[in-house]
């Protein structure tokens, strides 16, 4: 008889969990960071194994929630209980709790030393899990929204590596930090999209690299002025320094254009603004109402153009956090 690949010893992978379940792997491990919902075994790289009773749990609690239950309502009720509701159960016509969160993975015996010990990450991010290598990420049958993988080197095989299925299907972006590379390798992988970091990098740039590729939830529609309101819309916060927006300035562009210039003046004209309209005198609710919308329409506009200068800078391989001013 063949022995099922996802299963050892009565005991299942996440990746057969969730398919039994119906409950997506990434959805699963928050599941079981926030609200204790099972306590799967490991493997001894790490991986998660769930026995039967975990399955079963799990696909009670996944039944309540689509009938509307709040997950943190039912997360933690005994088997039996659950059963209860289940046997009773409607709808209840309460929304689910969403995760709103943004799952990061961490790769190499360095950084996840330095990861486990973080205290505090921003808002938003959550750390999805930590590995020493390559392997025992794919072992984990891990999804998350960015991967970083620290390499004492990069080489071809890097680059064969870093395309493999099993890593580009598990995140939607990827961070390679590094300490040595030919420049050729460099090239081929910002071809790839790949992020380039050279080491040594600190784990706070790390996290703000990761809070930089969120979803943005702001709304970047045009703001509504109201002349008797002041908003408190919150602004975008900036993407680039002033320093790094005169070294862009000072670069010649491989598209025989002067776009790094213009974008990098313009952005600077945009942020001289945003201050500016902060200072403006006001001497009524009107004058403050209309100088706080200019700075919250400003600050999207900025915001919007730095994004396409990073683009326009990931295209032509500048490598922004190590140029230098001239």
């Amino acid at each position: 008889m063949t022995k099922n690949p996802q299963m050892m010893n009565n005991m299942y992978r996440i990746g057969a969990v969730s398919r039994l379940t119906s409950i997506s792997a990434d959805t699963l491990r928050i599941w079981e960071r926030r609200y204790q919902v099972v306590e799967p075994q490991r493997t001894e790289k790490g991986g998660r194994l769930y026995s039967q009773e975990d399955v079963t749990r799990l696909t009670m609690i996944k039944t309540l929630v689509d009938q509307g239950h709040a997950i943190s309502t039912v997360a933690n009720l005994d088997s039996p209980e659950l059963s209860r509701r289940l046997s009773r159960s409607h709808p209840a016509n309460l929304p689910e709790i969403g995760s709103g969160s943004y799952d990061v993975c961490i790769v190499g015996k360095a950084i996840t030393v330095r990861a486990n010990n973080t205290e505090g990450l921003p808002e938003g991010l959550e750390l999805a899990g930590t590995y020493t290598d390559v392997a025992s990420f794919l072992e984990d049958e891990t999804h998350c929204d960015t991967l970083v993988i620290e390499y004492p080197f990069l080489d071809r095989t890097t680059v064969r590596q870093l395309q493999d299925p099993g890593i580009t299907s598990r995140c939607d972006q990827l961070i390679v930090i590094y300490a040595f590379s030919p420049s050729n390798i460099l090239r081929q992988l910002r071809r790839l999209q790949v992020h380039l970091e050279r080491a040594p990098v600190a784990i706070d740039h790390i996290w703000q690299l990761c809070a930089g590729r969120m979803p943005h939830t702001t709304n970047w529609s045009p703001s509504e002025f109201h002349p008797d309101k002041v908003t408190n819309e919150e602004s975008p916060k900036r993407i680039f320094d002033a320093q790094q927006l005169v070294a862009l300035s000072q670069i010649s562009s491989a598209l025989k254009c002067e776009c790094p210039s213009h974008l990098s003046s313009l952005i600077e004209t945009m942020v001289a603004f945003e201050q500016y309209s902060t200072e403006c005198e006001n001497e009524t609710r009107a004058d403050a109402a209309v100088h706080a919308y200019l700075h919250v329409m400003t600050a999207k506009a900025r915001w919007l153009m730095e994004v396409a200068l990073e683009k326009l800078a990931e295209v032509e391989d500048i490598d922004v956090q190590n140029l230098k001013l001239k």
